[in-house]
């Protein structure tokens, strides 16, 4: 899991990358203010379980094993990382796709409550027909 907290332009936001068992997710979330550490932990521990059970996966293929590297190996890394683009490219696909999912599934609950209404309004029309034909 990586937390990455960048200004881009207006507000402050945390990219938070999850990656495990082939399965990879990516969460935006916007801070506002500049966020202090207390705005952080609390983000990290209350609202970042529920967000990551409510938001969906993306699968991805498995990376090969990994070995262990030397420290300043690592240092390199990180440097390297600090000085690309916040929002990777990775990040930015599945978080569409996850929007996407999202969209899919509430377009086809909407014509389906569509449809239930539209039967519902058809059935009130036919028994006020028959209320109508049947008299006093």
């Amino acid at each position: 899991m990586k937390l990455t907290i960048y200004f881009d332009g207006s507000f402050w936001c945390g990219l938070v990358e999850v990656e495990d068992d082939g399965h990879y997710q990516a969460i935006r979330h916007v801070f506002g203010p500049e966020p202090k550490d207390a705005d952080v932990w609390e983000f990290v521990t209350k609202r970042l379980p529920h967000l990551l059970k409510q938001t969906g996966a993306v699968a991805t293929q498995k990376k090969t094993a990994e070995k262990k590297l030397s420290p300043k190996r690592m240092q390199r890394l990180i440097n390297r990382e600090k000085r690309q683009p916040v929002v990777s490219t990775k990040a930015q696909i599945a978080m569409n796709e996850i929007r996407e999912q999202a969209k899919a599934a509430n377009k086809s609950q909407k014509r389906r409550k569509k449809a239930e209404y539209a039967d519902k309004r058809f059935q009130q029309k036919q028994a006020k027909k028959r209320e109508k034909r049947k008299g006093h």
